[in-house]
């Protein structure tokens, strides 16, 4: 009787632990998936530079934020990386709508296909218009990675980089693991860092 006694008891422990430990998961998982999401955003100090950079790869809520800076006079021009012709045009001309003198905005030469190239390819360009600053915008899930990248790429140039996301962006550290967007966006990002870290993007 007292053996069977034990294990009941032992069993009602394991049980409670459990139980414990079910509600201390179901508690922190928000938490959890806040810090997740809160790692991948990061706004440098915003501060004057020379020009502003819009990394391609959106619709242009990269360019809107860019002019959003240029008509608040933290730049004096618009780069754009080239990633072909019809979103090249297209970005010119939401960047004129924006506001910004077509004769402000321009264009790298050297054509990107990724976050490395954008950096290669805006590092030239700074170079050749003798640059010494820069503010780079792109989607808030995107800026942690586009930071290391940068700083790794511009590192001993003497151009100064400043990274900043886009404002009112539909991806918030608070809400991204509720729409499959958000979710593959975040995954995709955390597998890309791993991947530059170990030399394979």
């Amino acid at each position: 009787m007292d053996m069977e006694t034990n294990k009941k008891k032992s069993g009602c422990g394991c049980g409670l632990a459990m139980l414990i430990l079910l509600v201390v998961v179901v508690l922190t998982s928000p938490l959890i998936l806040r810090g997740i999401g809160a790692l991948l955003i990061y706004a440098d100090p915003l501060k004057e530079a020379d020009s502003v950079v819009a990394l391609s790869g959106d619709t242009g809520d990269r360019v809107a934020e860019a002019a959003r800076l240029y008509q608040k006079q933290y730049a004096s021009y618009l780069f754009i990386t080239y990633t072909d012709e019809p979103a090249r045009d297209a970005l010119i001309r939401a960047a004129v709508i924006e506001g910004i003198p077509a004769d402000r905005v321009i264009v790298t030469e050297m054509q990107v296909s990724n976050t490395v190239d954008e950096a290669r390819a805006i590092k030239a360009l700074a170079k050749e218009r003798a640059q010494d600053s820069l503010i780079i915008i792109t989607d808030p899930f995107h800026t942690l990675r586009t930071r290391i990248i940068f700083r790794n790429v511009f590192r001993g140039s003497g151009i100064d980089v400043q990274v900043r996301p886009v404002g009112g962006h539909w991806y918030r550290s608070t809400t991204w693991w509720r729409t499959a967007e958000g979710r593959r966006y975040t995954l995709e990002e955390y597998l890309k860092i791993l991947l530059y870290f170990f030399g394979r993007y």
